[in-house]
């Protein structure tokens, strides 16, 4: 729990317990969407609404203490902000998304090399593929 409060402290942000259930959720999770954040919290506040948790989420987004993920075909995930560059491996089976380290400094060399003067501010990268769970599965299967 301290690591929630200590992500909070460098804001105007209020600890909530809403908001540190939510923070504690994301991190226990590492990735995890809004739906799932909700149906976890609710055992633990069950008056707490789907609309308090995506007032939070958006709050939290916005004062860039969470990150969220637009994965392709999938609801978007969150996962804290305050973390090591890193990219995203996608299962395009089963939805996990796993951190991958990438150096991207080649990447954005090229990128603003070819991009006419423009002023690279962030890259996110994802990867898509099947992950050993999956493809372990589908080899028992067969």
């Amino acid at each position: 729990m301290e690591k929630v409060k200590k992500l909070l402290e460098n804001t105007a942000l209020k600890a909530t317990p809403q908001r540190l259930s939510i923070l504690k959720e994301i991190i226990k999770s590492g990735h995890i969407d809004l739906d799932s954040i909700y149906k976890n919290l609710s055992k633990s506040f069950p008056s707490m609404s789907l609309a308090t948790v995506y007032k939070n989420i958006h709050t939290l987004k916005k004062h860039h203490l969470i990150k969220e993920l637009s994965i392709e075909n999938e609801k978007s995930k969150y996962e804290i902000a305050a973390q090591k560059e890193h990219s995203h491996f996608v299962c395009t089976q089963c939805g996990s998304v796993i951190d991958v380290e990438v150096d991207k400094k080649d990447l954005l060399a090229q990128v603003e090399n070819n991009a006419n003067n423009f002023d690279v501010q962030s890259c996110d990268v994802y990867f898509y593929g099947v992950c050993e769970k999956c493809k372990n599965s589908a080899k028992r299967s067969n």
